[in-house]
């Protein structure tokens, strides 16, 4: 949505003379993410103010953190407003047919294919089973004995919410702790005292964010103050540390202070190395007498409930797994490149990109949200606004001057490889956690987050790409041919200042 109200409306006039363009929907609407979860609490851990479409900021936000259901709502109003669904395909199962380009842009995401844990017996339960990303409402949960397997982002906000119903039972199966922790008091932006982790916005707070200026101003100091916080993800920081000790204390308080919940549910790991989120009523609920929680490790999964490895069998009625989704990067479709080189055989292990953009031997294949992509830190909005704009360099680059395709050298990919491996050693991201940054793994690679800022991120790519960094094959032998005749369209154009340049 975001390349094509570039196409549509932002360029319009350049590029409507360049290229042709359609986008295909996997799905049976827009949203993505926000139209597969739909499960109980699901928000946004994102400030609402910068998780917008630069082109349409939204004074309207209810919180500080918006719902799933709320951010659809605007997607779906954004689309129908800029009429950005003029060139959308949605998915139809009954339809086949071949279509062909001289560029293809992924923009499936690296959150869209949800899977089931892999634990043993899982397909054995007899009881109501579900996936956080496919959700059942028709399903009453009140009056259950509901397991939550997973303590990511969707398990955090499921909990609680499955903890208010009546007469419900919860268990948490965790196998380490997250750092759920409320930064600051968001309400002072606004002017109110406030103290929610997620206030509401005050009608007076959009009434003045409905002035373009107002709402400028708010979006760029909740940004600053997000740029602001890179400095806690690196190692031994005065930031790093000094956050670390007031997010203990936070959660002790949340938690009552109780040691043994402080023991199980405060990591010991650093502050950054997997996500942090606000989690909002998440540790509060562990104070509930119906919600309870163990770290062992699931041993199986049977009909009837969870056997862990301390020999302790949980019967339960409802399964809800919060597992997370495949972020292995590989397709779910064959991507066959130069050469014949399968994209799936060439990132099955550990995917490696240019900039998240690209991928040697992969000509004219861009991507959002590619490998080591800026999403450990700021909002993803804005970095998909710049790869955006990236892509459209290229774009132009192409058609004006003839260019068949164009692909990262491998080389180049190799050495930008090595530099973001040291560099994410001084970075949380490769602290002593599990993490999906990672592959899940305590000692991996990080493959998931750039290694660097936002703002770095933003300098490398916006509006600004490196020739020297690709191999360029051009469609004629000559690759000086796009100069034509030795004039240009502009001069041979009646009425056009023929003199621009002089000062």
């Amino acid at each position: 949505m975001m390349m094509a109200q570039k196409l549509q409306h932002k360029y319009a006039e350049e590029m409507g003379s360049l290229l042709d363009f359609v986008v295909y929907e996997a799905r049976t609407t827009v949203g993505g993410t926000w139209d597969a979860n739909t499960y109980p609490g699901v928000r946004c851990d994102v400030p609402s103010a910068i998780y917008a479409f630069p082109f349409e900021p939204n004074p309207e936000w209810s919180h500080f953190f918006s719902t799933g259901g709320e951010i659809q709502g605007y997607f779906v109003k954004t689309v129908r407003k800029w009429q950005l669904d003029e060139r959308l395909l949605i998915r139809n199962a009954e339809g086949h047919f071949d279509d062909y380009a001289d560029i293809l842009i992924s923009a499936r995401g690296f959150l869209s294919t949800w899977r089931w844990s892999s634990i043993p017996g899982i397909h054995t339960f007899a009881g109501h089973r579900v996936h956080s990303a496919a959700w059942d409402h028709s399903f009453d949960y009140s009056d259950k004995r509901i397991a939550v397997i997973g303590n990511g982002s969707s398990g955090i906000q499921i909990l609680p919410e499955m903890a208010k119903l009546p007469g419900t039972e919860v268990i948490s199966f965790q196998r380490s702790p997250t750092w759920v922790v409320s930064r600051h008091t968001p309400a002072t932006l606004v002017g109110s005292d406030d103290p929610s982790p997620n206030p509401a916005y005050r009608e007076e707070d959009k009434e003045r964010f409905r002035d373009p200026e107002e709402m400028k101003r708010y979006r760029k100091t909740v940004q600053g103050n997000v740029n602001a916080a890179f400095k806690l993800f690196f190692k031994g920081s005065s930031t790093n540390i000094d956050t670390t000790d007031f997010a203990r204390k936070q959660m002790a308080a949340k938690l009552n202070n109780d040691p043994e919940l402080c023991e199980k549910l405060i990591p010991k790991y650093e502050l950054g190395c997997r996500r942090i989120t606000p989690g909002t009523g998440y540790l509060e609920a562990f104070t509930q007498p119906n919600v309870h929680l163990t770290n062992s490790e699931i041993k199986q999964i049977t009909a009837e409930g969870v056997e862990t490895a301390d020999g302790v069998f949980h019967a339960i009625d409802v399964l809800i797994c919060a597992t997370g989704f495949d972020i292995s990067q590989v397709p779910s479709f064959p991507l066959i490149g130069r050469d014949n080189i399968s994209l799936a055989e060439k990132w099955k292990d550990e995917p490696e990109s240019y900039i998240s953009l690209a991928c040697p031997d992969m000509p004219n294949l861009f991507f959002f949200t590619g490998p080591n992509a800026t999403v450990g830190h700021g909002s993803l909005i804005f970095s998909l606004d710049w790869s955006a704009e990236w892509m459209l360099q290229w774009i132009r680059k192409m058609a004006y001057e003839d260019i068949a395709s164009v692909a990262p050298r491998q080389e180049v990919v190799d050495e930008l490889v090595r530099y973001g491996d040291q560099i994410h050693k001084t970075l949380t991201w490769t602290g002593g956690c599990r993490s999906w940054y990672k592959a899940n793994r305590v000692d991996g690679r990080v493959m998931a987050t750039f290694a660097g800022s936002a703002i770095s991120y933003e300098k490398l790519v916006n509006k600004k790409i490196r020739p020297e960094d690709f191999e360029i094959r051009y469609r004629s032998p000559n690759r000086w041919k796009f100069l034509g005749n030795g004039f240009t369209q502009y001069e041979l154009a009646e009425g056009n200042d023929l003199s621009y340049y002089v000062m």
